[in-house]
């Protein structure tokens, strides 16, 4: 029990601190201006709208809170990598 709490904690923990990377990408975009940054808000709330859905729907079919945040490290980690190449 202390471990699966434990790997559970550490995703979290993974997954605040790189979303906050993402968030920073995300206000340099939003400081640019245009419809660059217009096109980045629609992304963003279309993708957090999905994120949210899925792991609700995981969550109540039993996946595990690990399991659901490394889903969405995953999600993340492609959004950095994304916006890092473009910005």
């Amino acid at each position: 029990m202390f471990v699966t709490s434990l790997v559970a904690m550490t995703e979290a923990s993974l997954l605040g601190f790189e979303a906050s990377r993402v968030v920073a990408l995300r206000m340099q975009v939003f400081m640019l201006g245009g419809t660059a940054a217009w096109d980045e808000a629609d992304l963003m709330v279309s993708e957090k709208t999905r994120a949210f859905s899925q792991a609700f729907l995981d969550l109540a079919a039993g996946s595990t809170r690990s399991a659901v945040c490394s889903d969405l490290r995953t999600i993340v980690k492609e959004n950095y990598d994304r916006l890092s190449e473009r910005y």
